[in-house]
């Protein structure tokens, strides 16, 4: 009989699997503990960015400057010594909430390279800095790589997972927020480094990157990541859908701008959008459905939560038997 496991690699994999497996409820995931450490005198992290929480998720403090110039980069990004952390104990932990029949899925960084100057500049500075201190910013960009290179080396050592989650949000709901030029030139070369250390662990590449993605599917796919999670979706998804097929691995599907979505939206209306991502973009396999984090505990969320888990674990179970 096919586990959760095996089902969900197969559409890992750009294949057909027995059912549509789902990114929250058929993985395991391990993410080493620095990226949540906090300093306890300064409140920061180990880039001196601060972080406010609350129930729709967690951001950079607006009223914070972890810098104020690229050039001292070297001066607040204090990069834990990989060699001195408790890898063991790490995985130990998260194994005990583990179920031995998903996949094994490790988070190696759900920001970097791009997001990790924006966070401590702000928007406009890290922006700005592309073109006004370009050496200084790529010295960042280069010292960010290694130190993600050498996690994932760890990662494979102790963890050894069947995916690895790596991803920086490179476009917003209009578009990638970077020139095609500037990102090849720039962060492409960087991300080939990240993604080649990963694949080096034997396992698969999921890229997470929120938006409007548009020319940025091409390019992942170029650097040969299997999965790209989240791309919001539209026509151009679809139109890349068709174009590559089982190539491009989806986890996502679900529109989180759609009538399904919407607050008080009628149950009729978000079963179907269920139906709607599946059918749109896993018809054929290559999908892992996962509505994107429903955010928000208030009975409104708590229910789409309900029809959307019930709707994917009938209708998702129906569509390969056709």
């Amino acid at each position: 009989m096919t586990g959760a496991r095996e089902n969900y690699l197969l559409a890992a994999r750009g294949e057909r699997p027995y059912w549509v497996p789902s990114f929250t409820e058929d993985s395991n995931t391990f993410m080493p503990d620095f990226w949540s450490a906090l300093d306890p005198d300064t409140g920061a992290d180990f880039m001196n960015v601060k972080w406010v929480e609350n129930e729709f998720g967690k951001m950079p403090r607006e009223d914070w400057r972890a810098m104020e110039d690229i050039g001292r980069w070297r001066d607040f990004a204090k990069f834990p010594d990989l060699s001195t952390l408790d890898w063991e104990g790490m995985v130990a932990r998260a194994r005990q909430a583990h179920a031995p029949d998903k996949v094994n899925m490790a988070l190696l960084n759900t920001y970097g390279i791009f997001l990790i100057p924006v966070n401590m500049l702000g928007w406009v500075d890290a922006l700005c800095a592309i073109y006004t201190d370009r050496e200084e910013l790529e010295a960042f960009v280069s010292a960010i790589t290694d130190f993600l290179v050498e996690t994932a080396r760890y990662i494979g050592r102790y963890f050894k997972p069947d995916i690895i989650v790596t991803g920086d949000d490179f476009a917003a709901a209009s578009g990638p927020f970077l020139a095609r030029e500037v990102f090849a030139g720039l962060y492409k070369p960087y991300l080939r480094k990240i993604i080649d250390a990963c694949k080096a662990q034997g396992a698969l590449v999921e890229f997470h990157c929120c938006g409007n993605c548009g020319y940025l599917i091409g390019e992942f796919l170029d650097l040969g990541v299997d999965i790209c999670q989240l791309p919001m979706p539209n026509d151009a998804l679809v139109g890349d859908k068709k174009k590559y097929g089982g190539r491009l691995v989806l986890t996502g599907g679900w529109d989180r701008r759609g009538p399904g979505a919407v607050p008080g939206a009628p149950e009729h209306a978000v079963r179907q959008s269920v139906r709607t991502a599946i059918d749109t973009y896993g018809r054929d396999g290559a999908l892992i459905f996962w509505d994107g984090g429903i955010c928000g505990q208030s009975a409104d969320a708590r229910q789409k939560l309900a029809w959307v888990s019930d709707e994917l674990h009938t209708y998702g179970q129906e569509i390969y038997r056709r």
